[in-house]
């Protein structure tokens, strides 16, 4: 039977392990930040629940020979993290990526070998459509604002990446989207140049190499505001133009059923006009 002791030991090398597996990409820049480090602390936590798991099943199992697990034993690093929850995929798109269908017959794509080309005019409005328990939320999306940052979320929108994306709340910003990517990233999106992000502000999360990936916070409040404002690195891409008071109700859903995840229903993006 494993102990108490050896149980804390070896929580503390899963922590360790992941720690170092996560090293290489936080060195390139140390920066302490709100959103971006509360992503990384769920990665990890997701990580080493599976060992935690494990080792709770050992000391509690009734067969004779307790399960010896290790740290070598834990796959921190055999699954990447995805944009796309498991279980919620949709098809794998092999090659050059083209611009998805803009009249709602495209088929759901969710991982692809290549970003998409650029599929906005310069100066295109974009009304993106979320359906979520919690009622819906109405973006604009404003490709003047970001052109990179605006056709990266314009087209995963349509190709359905979104679709089923779980909404998780931190208390300033909602996240859209896993911690990982749909297979590519994508560079040359810029900071608001007055360096606002006002509540309600549709943004695109910039990675430790100041690449986008897919990940999209909507700001809640003026906490979340003064979090992003603080380093100014982050594209805003648009603005939550009604239903924003959605996700304050979702918040309380969560709080009512925590074994729950809430997740976007549909997605609808309008047409070129």
């Amino acid at each position: 039977m494993v102990s108490k002791s050896e149980l804390q030991k070896r929580r503390v090398r899963a922590e360790k392990q992941v720690a170092r597996d996560r090293a290489p990409a936080a060195s390139s820049a140390p920066r302490n930040r709100l959103a971006r480090s509360v992503l990384v602390a769920f990665l990890a936590l997701m990580l080493i629940a599976p060992l935690t798991a494990g080792l709770i099943a050992a000391t509690t199992s009734d067969d004779p020979e307790p399960i010896e697990l290790t740290v070598d034993d834990v796959p921190t690093t055999t699954f990447a993290p995805t944009l796309v929850d498991p279980g919620f995929e949709g098809i794998q798109l092999i090659g050059p990526t083209p611009c998805p269908a803009t009249d709602g017959t495209q088929e759901r794509v969710t991982s692809f070998s290549e970003a998409p080309p650029m599929c906005l005019e310069a100066d295109e409005i974009v009304t993106v459509s979320l359906d979520t328990l919690g009622g819906d939320v109405e973006l604009t999306i404003d490709a003047a604002a970001d052109p990179v940052g605006a056709n990266l979320f314009v087209a995963l929108a349509r190709y359905g990446v979104y679709e089923s994306a779980p909404i998780y709340d931190f208390g300033g910003v909602v996240t859209l989207g896993g911690s990982g990517d749909a297979g590519f990233r994508v560079a040359g999106a810029q900071p608001p140049a007055d360096g606002r992000y006002p509540v309600g502000s549709v943004v695109m999360l910039m990675d430790f190499d100041d690449q986008i990936e897919g990940q999209v916070v909507i700001v809640t409040n003026e906490d979340g505001s003064a979090a992003l404002e603080a380093e100014n690195r982050d594209p805003v891409i648009g603005m939550v133009t009604d239903g924003l008071e959605a996700f304050a109700a979702i918040r309380d859903l969560q709080a009512a059923n925590t074994s729950v995840t809430y997740r976007v229903q549909r997605v609808a993006v309008s047409a070129p006009s």
